[in-house]
């Protein structure tokens, strides 16, 4: 999931803007618990009147709060876009979006710990996905008008994210979607969605 968050600053010049003819951005963003902090640098060249330029360099300091529902682990923060106005003669007015990606409601995420704890409760740990026990229990969601049966795995050594993939027939973003995946270690526990056939 990602969140796009609008940021508008108005900057004064010393001098009237003729014209705009080179203008950068550059960002830097860091995040302290659901607080976003960050600086934007513009920079760029500008005509005072016809035949005289002149440059800026400015830099503006960004402060954001994200609503505490969404998991942070997997953010990343970008420029989605970019644009000015000139207003009054001598003020540039910029515009930026913010996209913060990688989001994830705290809601799916108690739901998946509590699936993991469900399966783990009826046994459902598997190592071979080619095992097949139609006495084992399973856990049964429905999504979309079709039936996704939930198994938990256990990383073993000398598992990667590679060779689960390829044993559990499954993409990285299917396993991504149910599980927050920075890296994989032994002992891990994996939620593995399938289609009950």
């Amino acid at each position: 999931m990602n969140k796009i968050y609008s940021f508008k600053k108005e900057i004064l010049f010393k001098n009237n803007i003729y014209e705009i003819l080179s203008i950068a951005i550059d960002k830097k963003f860091s995040i302290e618990g659901y607080t976003i902090k960050g600086v934007f640098t513009i920079n760029g060249e500008y005509l005072i009147r016809e035949n005289e330029k002149d440059e800026f360099n400015i830099e503006i300091p960004y402060l954001n709060y994200i609503e505490d529902d969404y998991l942070l682990n997997k953010v990343n923060i970008d420029i989605d876009d970019f644009y000015y106005e000139i207003k009054d003669s001598n003020k540039l007015v910029i515009n930026i979006d913010i996209l913060v990606d990688g989001l994830e409601e705290k809601q799916d995420r108690d739901i998946i710990d509590n699936l993991v704890e469900e399966v783990e409760a009826k046994g459902e740990l598997i190592d071979d996905p080619d095992e097949d026990n139609e006495e084992r229990p399973n856990i049964i969601e429905k999504q979309n008008n079709e039936y996704i049966t939930y198994r938990v795995c256990i990383v073993r050594e000398g598992d990667t994210l590679d060779s689960i993939l390829t044993k559990y027939n499954i993409s990285s973003d299917t396993l991504q979607k149910y599980n927050t995946i920075n890296e994989i270690k032994t002992g891990d526990k994996l939620i593995i969605p399938y289609e009950k056939h």
